[in-house]
């Protein structure tokens, strides 16, 4: 191996400790979730998925993704909910607690990220994005200020999607409650 590649292998190492840590999940750290766990309650906080869904996006056999919901549903992160047009299926809805994992979760990658970029000059910040976003596959080349504005912008998004999912899924909740609909 090259030096130039061992030293990126040795930065990106160092850079999935760090995230490894704000998720909670590393030697010595005591986590309630598994990678997989976390991967679903994102995924359902961020989007309306259902067990199909989550089966695809882990590569999993619906019987694990169900064993996974299974042990969420257990541990108070998520919940099912039976969808109104199709009676078989099965969406996961992330409970109070799964927001709050997400939000302290959040907040620790963000100040991570922040503290990183402090350090790089605005030029060195718009072309390290270039840089890891070419690494990753990503061909559109966007400044920094443009990316921060996406991701705030993605993020209020979202917050009001997960706001109107919560206007569905207590509407849902109370027609069950009224015997209209069956779980």
């Amino acid at each position: 191996m090259d030096e130039q590649t061992y030293r990126l292998r040795l930065y990106l190492s160092v850079i999935q400790a760090a995230t490894n840590k704000a998720f909670g999940i590393g030697p010595g750290l005591r986590s309630d979730l598994s990678a997989n766990e976390s991967f679903i309650i994102y995924r359902c906080n961020f989007y309306d998925v259902n067990m199909k869904d989550i089966a695809h996006a882990t590569d999993v056999v619906k019987s694990t993704v169900s064993y996974y919901i299974d042990v969420l549903e257990k541990k108070g992160y998520v919940r099912r909910v039976r969808g109104e047009k199709d009676k078989r299926d099965v969406f996961v809805v992330p409970t109070e607690k799964a927001k709050t994992w997400i939000a302290a979760t959040e907040q620790k990658v963000f100040e991570y990220v922040a503290e990183g970029i402090s350090r790089l000059t605005l030029v060195e910040r718009e072309q390290f994005v270039t840089l890891l976003s070419k690494f990753v596959g990503e061909t559109e080349s966007m400044p920094y200020e443009k990316i921060m504005r996406s991701i705030r912008e993605e993020r209020e998004t979202d917050l009001q999607r997960r706001s109107h999912r919560r206007v569905i899924t207590k509407s849902i909740e109370e027609r069950r409650g009224r015997g209209k609909l069956q779980a």
